[in-house]
């Protein structure tokens, strides 16, 4: 019975896939299930169930549009799974590929996307178009609405990222979308031909983005997936789910990592990203991501003495991407500090003490390989990283009094609320950075033995271990030459 039930499936979908043309434009009726009721949330379920997804112990709620979740229907334990789909019915990269007229035609002609996920849309594309498609349960219940996106952002919506360095990152994207769209239909005549708009193309892309699951099936490289009602869970930072793929059952499952009482709203952890990943891949940010961070480049000044001496050892680099966190005790912190500290050198023994320290290495990184020579040269980095920051806190749109006062505004739209809290985020942790290198500032003047006692209090906290470790040494070898 289990066979003939998996032969059917088999010829449901192999009857979707060969489709001609006449069937794009609805003019002939399959013979297989459809899925007809006013509710298409109810046709997505019993779809999955006619497919044997076991989904009983979950339920859809409907907040609105923009946000959709799932609710455990009984008390489920930890380890049991939360929901299982069967491979019929999930979407994988060797699925699309086989199953969509434009991929195989990519294929054919050996035409590489600039993304994998371009063979998804390309398939969600083709089975919108198709009145019955096999797919038409799942497709009936995307979003409709993905404007929130920064994708779509106009000229005003840009502005407020206005300093941030997602605003690079989303000119980049539209940039890379309207390329592979242009492409494309230079490329792939069936892509031309069935009409599909950008907007059609960009739509699709950005829900195979914000709902695809990366998952180890057997011995194979990671896969991505898109998969029906699993792609409801949202995110939290103390997600209590975990997916896989079950060799088994032939199947993606969601399993429970600790016991879910009933009723309680299902999440898990997208990953530990920050909040530019998650606004440019999901749409949302968070204040209280601890994986938040701001980008700047640090640069050589070609005004700078020793400029040519450092492009020869940079072998002609002369910007570095950095990051800060919220913690200055960190490692993104102590890289910048050693970038800016290569800046500024300004002694040649300095520079070639540098070069020898170096020597062993292949490729010289001044984030890595920068270590501290001097005070004076510490006071110098410190002094000039604090001007960089300041710099790069001006250049955003509003203040970080402002963003408060719009978040707390209950007339800020959802979306508005986002892009707030993402640049918010970003200007506290400039601010945060800021700050402690005031506070390095106002004690490096002192001796050694002020240093030890200062560190004791609390409130020099985010630079105790640093002084201790490289600003005290100094101090006392200094003083012992004195």
């Amino acid at each position: 019975m289990m066979v003939l039930k998996a032969c059917m499936v088999a010829i449901t979908l192999f009857l979707s896939f060969c489709q001609d043309d006449s069937e794009y434009e609805g003019k002939s009726k399959p013979k297989r299930q459809t899925y007809e009721d006013p509710d298409p949330y109810k046709n997505l379920i019993q779809w999955l169930k006619d497919g044997k997804a076991e989904i009983s112990k979950v339920q859809i709620e409907v907040k609105s549009e923009g946000y959709r979740t799932l609710r455990a229907t009984q008390f489920i334990r930890q380890g049991e799974w939360v929901l299982f789909i069967p491979r019929t019915h999930y979407l994988s990269l060797d699925e699309v590929k086989k199953s969509c007229l434009i991929n195989r035609k990519m294929i054919q002609i050996n035409y590489k996307p600039n993304n994998i996920q371009t063979y998804f849309v390309n398939h969600l594309l083709q089975e919108n178009r198709r009145q019955y498609s096999f797919w038409k349960p799942y497709i009936d219940v995307l979003p409709k609405d993905v404007s929130g996106f920064p994708t779509y952002f106009d000229a005003e919506q840009d502005a407020l990222l206005k300093g941030s360095p997602t605003l690079f990152t989303v000119i980049n994207q539209r940039k890379v979308f309207k390329e592979e769209y242009e492409n494309l239909k230079e490329a792939v005549k069936e892509f031309q031909k069935y009409g599909y708009t950008y907007n059609d193309f960009i739509k699709f892309r950005i829900l195979t983005i914000s709902r695809s699951f990366t998952v180890q099936i057997g011995d194979k490289e990671q896969q991505q997936l898109l998969v029906p009602l699993a792609d409801f869970l949202n995110h939290d930072n103390n997600g209590f789910l975990q997916y896989g793929y079950s060799k088994d059952a032939d199947g993606f499952f969601m399993q429970a990592v600790r016991n879910i009482q009933k009723g309680e709203e299902l999440f898990y952890n997208y990953g530990q990203w920050s909040n530019k990943y998650f606004f440019m891949n999901y749409g949302f940010a968070s204040l209280t991501n601890p994986m938040n961070q701001f980008d700047f480049d640090i640069c050589l000044n070609k005004n700078d003495r020793l400029f040519n001496l450092k492009i020869q050892l940079t072998k002609g680099n002369m910007c570095w991407g950095n990051r800060l966190v919220n913690e200055t005790d960190h490692d993104t912190f102590r890289q910048s500090l050693a970038t800016v500290r290569f800046t500024q050198i300004s002694k040649l023994d300095d520079f070639l003490q540098l070069e020898e320290d170096v020597e062993k290495f292949k490729q010289f990184w001044p984030g890595w390989h920068t270590t501290t020579k001097t005070i004076e040269l510490e006071k110098a980095t410190f002094k000039a990283l604090k001007e960089l920051l300041v710099i790069e806190l001006g250049n955003f749109a509003s203040t970080i009094e402002d963003d408060q006062r719009r978040l707390n505004d209950p007339k800020t739209p959802e979306f508005r609320k986002h892009i707030i809290m993402l640049t918010m985020r970003e200007k506290q942790i400039i601010k945060k950075n800021i700050d402690v290198c005031d506070q390095m500032l106002q004690v490096i003047d002192k001796n050694s033995e002020e240093l030890k006692n200062l560190m004791k209090y609390y409130q020099y906290k985010e630079i105790t271990r640093f002084v201790n470790s490289q600003i005290i040494p100094m101090k006392i070898e200094q003083e012992g030459i004195a």
